[in-house]
């Protein structure tokens, strides 16, 4: 018992001291871990300075280059100024701004680059540089209190910039803030503005900060400070700032005032396959003969025409009664689209227009290309479309009934006609299917947002031609009145520009929204920069009828959207088909108008690839000349079905062919003969086609015009005649690619026949046994087999002193050839021929030598053993690859790699 009290008195001390030891082990790492954190701190507060010192001194050798920078600028304006070279800012800005519009054509190639008038510049540029340097110079050899003076003002300027730096930094984050509150893109700038104005001191800093900020994206060689700019450019500036934030605030109000009682006119774009009878359609309800007046029966421009309520409603009675509905539209524009696949600029201008689309279909043929990329236009745009299927007159047993709604007339038809339609019908519903597109008939459509309504027509007998109607006049005032509903904002977008007889240059423009009026200052965009003028006149045709045709317009003083209107006005001849149209009113500036009209520019003329050495080509309007540079890179397949080389343009032009034009493509033509030439003087002094020859190009072909739907200036034409351009003319893009193509067909076969004389064609032959050397000098009468190729009459012949394998992995080259001369005559059963080949069998020729040549001997030179070859080179070959290609047998091509490797031809 003694002994277990013992044993707990001692172990309770040895427990207490192990707790004591854990105790004082974790405040060791704390300890640690603390001094570690404060050691971190540290080191962090350090790196902080560091860097903050780092900061500033990058920040001053900035300021220390900006000060440089600024002292050479002024030295050099100094020299300008005393060499009478220095603009002033009006002078400079004016300048920029019209090398900035220069650029951009000089890109798209529509004009010619300007020549290089900067190596003067550059070297008063250099020599001011210089003068800079030798300004420095001076400055090292100041006086030491010149010097410290300089010192102490550029330690008070960087003072002065550091505090300046300091104030920017917090206007900034005030912007920042106030750029958050802004529901649109400068919504509140107009009202910050007029905010800074009341204090004279924070307009200043806002106006010089704004400023800064503006030179900071301008990219011009003004100091990002602004320092440079003068009060009058930076006044001017501003003003166009605050125009735009008034221009987009009045925007933004009209906006808000839209109502569902005041509907525009829904604009229909009419879309489809080439020859489907959508300018019928348009015809048969206008009764006009739009289609049959078009080259081809093919529309070549966009077309917009006007139809009244009131029209609408005379026209759509019957049907109108039978569903028993109201119109709420004013009226419809309705704008008619080309087909052919060339004019998909000009579909595509319509589509961007249109709010509610009809695509025709012919029952008869289904889907077609243009039909397919018409639905992924309208998919890509998101377009509501309706579908007309028409011609349904051409089936079999039709009776034409076009004074009812087309679902009794399709009633009253036989069974046989109804199984047809239902065949037919059915299998165009699978086609949509195909696409991607749920359609049924419409008086059967429950389900209109699901389900594209379809509409059998006739453009022929005028059966559903009123339901085609109705349904465009009903659609956007159930399912568009967001979209349709009128505003004051102008939307105005230019489709066409052309010269009209006793009218001068006018713009088909087609205004969505809002008013033009007679007298408004217009501004759009040019080929040569922006263009302001003044609206002469303001003219429609009449109701119903299609504005491309020649009818007695209607003159108005003022125009309200949605309409389709002809301008007439002075300087727009340059004018950009599919740019937008603005008009100046009081409160907007002119710069700023002209500078947001110019962003059309780079979109429009992408498509304009201009080439050295190509056509020139003429077009009657820009959408025209579009449609056929876009034809002229693809265009298409031959008959049997192989891709046609594109065709290059080196040219364009708008309007009549003038003597300007064929002078213009009078360069082309000069440019080919001195090509010729000089490819003629270098083949004679090496006797090797160095550039090319001319056999083989047909650059020929390209010196002539291709005038689209333009007539011929007399002087134009006598122009031509005299340097030898060829003016092509036609009215349908077609013609005109296929006289072209007939041209160069021409010159090809022409080409060819030169080629024929000078071209050698494979060969190797032997003499049958030494009977059958019957001359041995000059001119040789040989009887001779022919083993490979052609032997043709004129064919040059040659011996080489290698044996010939007929291999080409194994045949050497032939270290010495033996000119033996040129086959004269070929005689089989002592009868002549042109050629002989390895069917003909045995043969007789006649070998004449050349002046000059040296004579050969009989045992010595060669033998009855010996194998002539003809003797081909490389012109030869090129020959034979550009004109001969399909003419020679594989075999034959086979021969030429033979004979390469024996004659040494690279």
């Amino acid at each position: 018992g003694k002994k277990g009290k013992k044993g707990k008195e001692e172990a309770k001390p040895k427990a207490a001291t192990g707790k004591l030891a854990a105790l004082q082990e974790m405040q060791r790492k704390l300890r640690e871990e603390e001094e570690r954190i404060a050691k971190m701190e540290e080191e962090r507060k350090a790196a902080e300075a560091e860097a903050e010192r780092l900061m500033k001194e990058q920040e001053a050798e900035e300021e220390e280059k900006r000060r440089i920078k600024r002292e050479k600028k002024k030295e050099k304006e100094d020299q300008l100024r005393k060499e009478g070279k220095l603009l002033s800012k009006k002078q400079r800005a004016e300048k920029e701004k019209n090398e900035a519009y220069r650029k951009q054509l000089e890109a798209q190639g529509i004009v010619p680059p300007k020549k290089d008038k900067d190596a003067a510049e550059g070297g008063d540029e250099s020599s001011g540089d210089e003068d800079g340097g030798a300004g420095a110079g001076q400055a090292k050899r100041m006086s030491k209190n010149e010097i410290k003076q300089r010192e102490k003002e550029r330690k008070d300027r960087l003072k002065q910039l550091a505090e300046e730096r300091e104030k920017k930094k917090r206007e900034e984050e005030e912007a920042k803030a106030e750029a958050e509150r802004r529901a649109k893109e400068l919504e509140g700038v107009a009202d910050n503005w007029e905010d800074s104005d009341e204090g004279d001191a924070g307009g200043k800093e806002e106006e010089e900060s704004s400023e800064g900020d503006e030179d900071l994206g301008s990219g011009s060689e003004y100091d990002s400070d602004g320092n440079q700019l003068s009060k009058t450019a930076r006044r001017k500036r501003l003003e166009m700032r605050r125009a735009e934030a008034r221009r987009l605030k009045k925007m933004e109000k009209n906006l808000a005032n839209k109502s569902r009682d005041n509907l525009r006119c829904p604009i229909i774009c009419v879309l489809g396959h080439v020859d489907t009878g959508k300018t019928k359609i348009l015809d048969k309800i206008r009764r006009t003969n739009v289609q049959d007046g078009e080259a081809g029966g093919i529309t070549q421009q966009i077309g917009a025409s006007y139809f009244p309520e009131w029209a609408i409603t005379e026209k759509t009675l019957a049907v109108k009664q039978l569903h028993g509905v109201e119109y709420n539209v004013p009226g419809l524009l309705i704008i008619d689209t080309p087909g052919h696949e060339s004019f998909t600029n000009l579909r595509t201008r319509g589509s961007s227009l249109c709010d509610l689309a009809v695509l025709v279909v012919d029952i008869m043929h289904g889907l077609e290309p243009q039909t397919i990329e018409s639905i992924g236009l309208l998919k890509k745009r998101k377009a509501p479309f309706i579908i007309a299927l028409n011609k349904i007159d051409r089936l079999y047993g039709w009776v034409s009934r076009p004074d009812l709604p087309v679902q009794q007339a399709l009633e009253l038809q036989e069974q046989n006609v109804k199984d047809e339609f239902k065949q037919r019908y059915d299998f165009a519903v699978s086609q949509l299917a195909e696409q991607g597109l749920n359609a049924c008939v419409f008086y059967e459509n429950k389900d209109v947002r699901s389900f594209i309504n379809m509409v059998p027509t006739s453009a022929i007998s005028g059966d559903g031609m009123m339901d085609l109607l109705f349904l465009l006049t009903t659609l956007p005032s159930r399912m568009l009145v967001e979209k349709i509903m009128y505003h004051e904002n102008l939307e105005c977008t230019v489709l066409e520009v052309k010269a009209i007889e006793g009218l001068g240059t006018t713009m088909d423009v087609v205004v969505v929204n809002g008013r033009l009026t007679e007298k408004d200052t217009i501004v759009v965009c040019g080929l040569d920069g922006p263009i302001t003028t003044q609206i002469r006149s303001l003219l429609t045709p009449q109701p119903m009828k299609e504005m491309r045709v020649k009818t007695p317009y209607v003159n108005h003083r003022e125009i309200k959207g949605a309409i389709g209107v002809k301008i007439c006005a002075n300087g727009i001849e340059r004018a950009l088909a599919g740019s937008n149209l603005y008009v100046l009113g009081e409160d907007d500036n002119e710069e700023e108008l002209r500078e947001e009209v110019m962003k059309d520019l780079g979109g429009i003329l992408k498509k304009v690839r201009k080439n050295e050495d190509g056509v020139y080509v003429q077009a009657s309007t820009l959408g025209s000349l579009e449609a056929l540079l876009q034809f002229l890179e693809q265009p298409g397949e031959d008959r049997d079905g192989r891709k046609n080389d594109p065709i290059p343009v080196s040219g364009i032009g708008i309007g009549p062919v003038s003597k300007h034009d064929v002078m213009r493509c009078g360069v082309m033509l000069e440019r080919e003969r001195e090509w010729i030439k000089m490819c003629e003087k270098e083949h004679a002094a090496t006797g090797d086609w160095i550039s090319g020859n001319p056999l083989n190009s047909i650059k020929e072909a390209y010196a002539c015009i291709l005038a689209f739907d333009v007539p011929v200036l007399p002087d134009a034409e006598r122009l031509a005649k005299e340097i030898g351009i060829v003016i092509y003319t036609a009215e349908i893009i077609y013609h005109l690619f296929d006289k072209f193509m007939s041209r160069v067909a021409d010159i090809k076969a022409k080409k060819k026949e030169e080629a024929r004389k000078k071209a050698v064609y494979p060969c190797v032959f032997k003499i049958v046994d030494e009977r059958c050397i019957f001359n041995k000098k000059d001119p040789y009468i040989l009887g001779v087999d022919v083993l490979e190729g052609a032997l043709k009459l004129g064919t040059p012949v040659v011996i080489p002193n290698v044996d010939w394998t007929g291999d080409a992995k194994t045949q050497e080259g032939a270290a010495e050839l033996l000119e033996f001369g040129q086959v004269m005559s070929i005689e089989k059963d002592k009868k002549p021929i042109d050629t002989a080949t390895r069917l003909t069998g045995n043969i007789a020729i006649r070998i004449e030598q050349r002046r000059n040549m040296r004579e050969y001997t009989l045992g010595r030179h060669w033998s009855h053993e010996s194998m002539f070859l003809s003797r081909i080179n490389r012109e030869s070959i090129d020959l034979l690859k550009e004109h001969f290609r399909d003419d020679l047998p594989k075999d034959d091509w086979k021969l030429i790699v033979k004979l390469k490797k024996c004659l040494n031809v690279l």
